[in-house]
């Protein structure tokens, strides 16, 4: 079995993310919080803010939140509950996808609409869902992906503002 050290370095490098990094992210300098819990000496549970914290941070990197909330040492049915406040209400996935044809597709969108918009309007309507949603695809299938991380910040983070770039000073004479 693996200390909890080692398995807190397992998460964090299956990320991609070297410690540097990972720990500026959590907005925490490397040299305080989060390199503890890498170190021989981390080896009990993380502490439920912390291992909250790591949890949100990992995931848009594809560590399961269960696996670093199991370093906590919570039973299961407090994870499951950590779990419900940590996984987004949202995903993003992208798909390659062979839709039907647009007669196919009408009778889909009619079918789903049957019991929310009137039978007049529901014929255009369908229709019109029907030969808008490839071009929707298209459009959606091309755009850069979207950074989950991004969209908020980690919890307990402050926002910080982007460093501004400025000009390289002239060199100064030592004379």
């Amino acid at each position: 079995m693996t200390l909890p050290y080692e398995r807190m370095r397992m998460l964090r490098a299956r990320s991609g993310l070297s410690m540097r990094s990972f720990a500026s992210g959590l907005g925490s300098p490397l040299d305080t919080r989060y390199a503890y819990y890498e170190e021989k000496r981390f080896t009990g549970p993380l502490p439920i803010d912390a291992a909250r914290q790591i949890a949100t941070a990992l995931q848009p990197f594809g560590v399961e939140p269960a696996e670093v909330l199991a370093l906590a040492g919570l039973t299961a049915e407090e994870r499951d509950s950590e779990l419900s406040a940590i996984i987004p209400a949202f995903q993003y996935v992208r798909l390659d996808v062979a839709l039907p044809n647009a007669d196919a597709l009408t009778r889909m969108f009619e079918t789903m609409l049957e019991k929310d918009v009137p039978a007049g309007q529901r014929d255009a309507l369908a229709r019109n869902l029907a030969l808008r949603l490839p071009a929707a695809l298209q459009r959606a299938s091309v755009s850069p992906p979207v950074p989950v991380r991004d969209t908020a910040p980690l919890p307990g983070a402050d926002a910080r503002p982007r460093a501004r770039r400025r000009p390289p000073r002239p060199p100064e004479s030592r004379i």
